[in-house]
């Protein structure tokens, strides 16, 4: 712990970090005092001047980000501060001879050295809250900038700012093409107005490379600490935690001896525990006192949560407070049975199924990547239907590598198609099995978990266990006894009167039909005044930082977060429409420029020729786009006729390409015809899964190297910072090149935060980029074709512009990228093509392109439709 002269001195340097970032902030929309200024520009150029302000004001925008970390005593903030003062300092004596703000720089740097011995806390794991809260500074940093400097340069434009006029200046450099019509009297209004990109570009940046950080670097512990803990866990595990314990999620903490390990999750000020800690019992306070030194230094205060009752002495003889937060359920399996009154009603459900032709199946590891695909399916459909997200920490989630190694039970119904799973865990030392995932699918039968849960026990009885373990049930039992302490009685209050949101009492009922007995569980915490702070951080562990799992539906009601969750679906709609709004205006525009009958003239000098050709391109495109479900259906293993998967292809490409929403469309098509073949909802999944992947396969094989050869000029009104599109085909062909080298390499699925990208073998992974890229270049070419000639207009050039011109549609998800798709396509190459005949080209284009394949589509589907009820009719069955 600190002393209180430290403790003084690191809120001194805190208070004063922000105060220098606020006045570099200040200090470098000024342009300095005039003789200071003069004398400076006989020893400097004014490009390193001008060159000072923008970093005098980067400086202050990574120093008040870093002034908090500080508090926290962290060792790299201590770092990055010092270097930073050090620019901060040179900055502001180059920029104009600064010497006041250069002292007050100089005066914190001496205090950050003075406390160097302070700063022993390593960073914090990254978060996307964390690039959240940088991203809103990030903002709000650049908006201050800008308007201050509006408001107090307004001398050196040619109209003055008011406040508010700042502000509005401001926004009109970012969305409008000529800056809001400013214009600069002096050379350093036009700096300053040119700094408002360069800082925002960077304090932007960074936010982004914030954001992005917790997918890039997980901050996980390292393989050698794994193994380590890993052979802690073999040898000395004996709770339902332990396997959790070694999930990608922890870190660890060793003991001194290296006998123990902790398994923790630091969150904000918390380092939460799971359980006790996992070693030989003499070690155990060695590595409960350790621990808590280690985050003594790391400035979190440590927690052990869901502990088993035989350490709470320990835990208090170190000054731990201890809650009971609820009770385990636990099934003796040699007394279990379905005999007599107490097994009635789980009888009735077994024979219920049992009657129906279900069947529970047990696999045993390594789990197939065909089985792990049809049980997402039912865990998404699970989740969807319980409103809810994973959550982690104390539990499994659905992690294909997780899950690859564990006992799994499938409920399979009369048709052998699974309808729910559950995992188990082995407990190492202790000879008792514990359930994990418990998932069906909406639709199932009521009882059908009872029958699962009663097969489990009878399995795990067979394999000579002694116990089965149902899990937790939180607030069960708490605050029950007239001697529990109050804070225990108030969480009996929540019990009592939140079971409606909860279901706690509900939960603790239905695990009472098994007959188990009930064991306390307890949270560790150090004192009553840091509970808030390690209770948020258990909340943000055992949710992976989704806090409005908890701040949403349980604490201010379901119909709120229904409402944030219907709020979150029509925000991309809102922004859809306003971006086909804008495409719309963009189009009258040009429009307006031409009479209907220049644009039906350029319509009528499309030679027959040439139209004929589109359509015979648009045909081939098809068959190119049948190519899709083939080659799904050969990665699922579910051989189908070339017919039917080009049936399927050709009517949902012909809808879904001018409907829009094609994720939703045309995976709708595809899951009605593929369930009427008899295809599973998992590999229905896997197959849209593929053709999706597809999609932006071909998209970034054929723009990688269309970006790279022939580079697009960007244009300059975007503000991007590269001029030309070969940073993104470099982009674009690097992805390719990883994609192709991780289905040589690897042999499983790759899971990236949730998402799985499927293994492939590498034959089918080239055969799926040449039928994708063949599919984008043909449908450029139906729409080159319907273009006039012109030199200055090559294939190769068009089709990059058309490329970019797509992915807009794409990412706007209006039907058909309607409105959107135009108007990139008449920024990029109107000229050299006339707009009008540009326009005409396009009309045809969307006729012969979209129309015409939704016209076959829709007609394919209604024929297949009829053929269908008439086949019903007659009692056979279409296949």
């Amino acid at each position: 712990m600190l002393n209180q002269r430290s403790q003084l001195g690191l809120w001194a340097a805190t208070a004063l970090t922000a105060l220098v970032g606020l006045v570099n902030l200040w200090s470098a929309i000024t342009p300095g005092l005039p003789h200071r200024v003069a004398w400076v520009k006989e020893f400097f150029p004014v490009e390193l001047r001008i060159g000072a302000h923008v970093f005098a004001a980067l400086s202050g925008f990574f120093l008040l980000l870093l002034a908090a970390n500080l508090l926290r005593r962290k060792r790299v903030a201590w770092g990055l501060a010092v270097g930073l003062l050090v620019i901060s300092i040179l900055s502001h004596l180059v920029k104009g001879l600064d010497i006041e703000e250069s002292l007050l720089s100089l005066v914190l740097l001496g205090q950050l050295l003075w406390l160097r011995p302070v700063f022993t806390a390593q960073s914090d794991r990254p978060s996307i809250l964390q690039g959240l809260r940088v991203l809103v500074g990030a903002l709000l940093f650049t908006l201050a900038y800008s308007t201050l400097g509006f408001w107090a340069l307004d001398r050196h434009y040619a109209a003055p700012f008011s406040l508010p006029e700042a502000v509005g200046q401001t926004l009109a450099m970012f969305f409008t093409a000529d800056n809001g019509g400013l214009v600069p009297t002096t050379r350093f209004g036009q700096y300053f107005a040119n700094s408002i990109y360069i800082v925002g570009g960077v304090t932007l940046l960074y936010a982004a490379w914030m954001l992005f950080r917790p997918v890039i670097f997980r901050g996980e512990a390292s393989e050698a600490e794994r193994q380590q803990a890993k052979a802690i866990v073999d040898q000395h595990g004996q709770s339902s935690l332990a396997r959790f314990a070694l999930l990608d999620d922890k870190s660890y903490y060793f003991s001194p001896a290296g006998q123990t390990v902790i398994a923790y999750v630091a969150k904000g000020r918390g380092a939460i525990a799971l359980g006790d800690p996992i070693g030989p019992d003499p070690d155990r306070q060695a590595a409960m006192v350790g621990f808590r030194d280690f985050c003594a230094k790391n400035d979190w205060h440590p927690a052990f949560y869901q502990t088993l009752p035989d350490a709470l002495a320990l835990y208090q003889s170190l000054g731990f407070q201890t809650l009971k937060i609820g009770e385990e359920a636990i099934v003796d399996l040699h007394q279990f049975t379905l005999e007599g009154k107490p097994g009635r009603n789980l009888r009735t459900a077994v024979n219920k199924f049992t009657k129906q032709g279900y069947r529970v199946q047990v696999y045993a590891p390594p789990i197939g990547d065909d089985l792990l695909a049809e049980l997402r399916a039912i865990s998404d459909d699970w989740l969807e239907a319980m409103e809810g997200a994973e959550k982690k920490f104390s539990l499994g989630w659905f992690d294909p590598n997780y899950l690859r190694d564990c006992d799994i039970a499938v409920v399979e119904n009369d048709q052998g198609i699974p309808v729910a799973f559950a995992n188990l865990v082995s407990e190492y030392q202790l000879n008792e099995a514990t359930i994990d995932l418990m998932r069906h699918r909406r639709d199932v039968e009521h009882g059908a978990m009872d029958f699962l849960f009663v097969f489990l026990m009878q399995h795990c009885q067979a394999q000579g266990y002694d116990s089965f373990n149902l899990g937790l049930v939180a607030l069960s039992g708490v605050g029950d006894l007239p001697e529990a302490p109050r804070l225990e009685k108030g969480m009996h209050y929540l019990y009592d009167h939140l079971n409606s949101i909860y279901n706690f009492q509900g939960l603790r009922a239905y695990k009472d039909k098994f007959h188990p007995r009930w064991e306390p569980r307890y949270f560790v915490y150090p004192r009553l005044g840091e509970l808030p702070e390690v209770v948020m951080a258990l909340v943000r562990a055992d949710s992976g930082d989704r806090l409005q799992d908890y701040f949403g539906a349980q604490f201010l009601s379901t119909a709120l977060t229904n409402g944030l969750k219907r709020l979150a679906h029509a925000v991309p709609i809102v922004l859809s429409l306003g971006l086909f709004a804008l495409s719309i205006w963009a189009i009258s525009s040009e429009l307006h420029q031409h009479q209907p009958g220049d644009i039906l003239r350029s319509i009528g000098e499309i030679s027959a020729w040439a139209l004929a050709g589109a359509i015979a391109l648009t045909a081939l495109n098809y068959a190119f786009l049948t190519g899709y479900d083939t080659l799904a259906a050969r990665f699922v293993r579910q051989p189908l006729p070339y017919a039917k998967t080009a049936l399927v292809a050709a009517i949902s490409y012909g809808i879904s390409n001018s409907v829009g929403l094609a994720l939703l469309s045309g995976s709708a098509i595809r899951y009605r015809f593929y369930t009427a073949w008899g295809l599973s909802p998992g590999k229905i999944a896997q197959i849209i899964a593929f053709c999706n992947l597809s999609f932006w396969l071909g998209l970034f094989a054929v723009g990688g190297l269309v970006f790279t050869v022939e580079p697009l000029s960007v244009p300059s009104l975007l503000h991007l910072p590269f001029q030309t599109a070969h940073p993104l085909g470099i982009l674009f062909l690097a992805i390719t090149v990883a994609y192709l080298w991780l289905t040589t390499l690897s042999r499983r699925s790759i899971n990236i935060r949730g998402r799985v990208l499927p293994h492939l073998p590498p034959g089918l992974a080239l055969s799926q980029i040449a039928i994708t890229s063949c599919d984008w270049a043909l449908a450029a070419a139906v729409l080159y074709t319907l273009l006039p000639a012109h030199p200055d207009l090559s294939y190769g050039i068009f089709f990059g512009s058309y490329l970019l011109a797509q992915i807009a549609g794409v990412i706007s998800n209006v039907p058909g990228g309607l409105g959107v798709f135009e108007t990139v396509l008449i920024l990029l190459i109107s000229p050299p093509i006339p707009s009008d005949q540009l326009l005409g080209a396009l009309l045809v284009y969307r006729l012969v392109y979209y129309f015409l394949p939704l016209l076959v589509g829709v007609g394919l589907l209604a024929l297949y439709e009829l053929r269908r009820r008439r086949h019903r009719v007659k009692g056979i069955k279409l296949s």
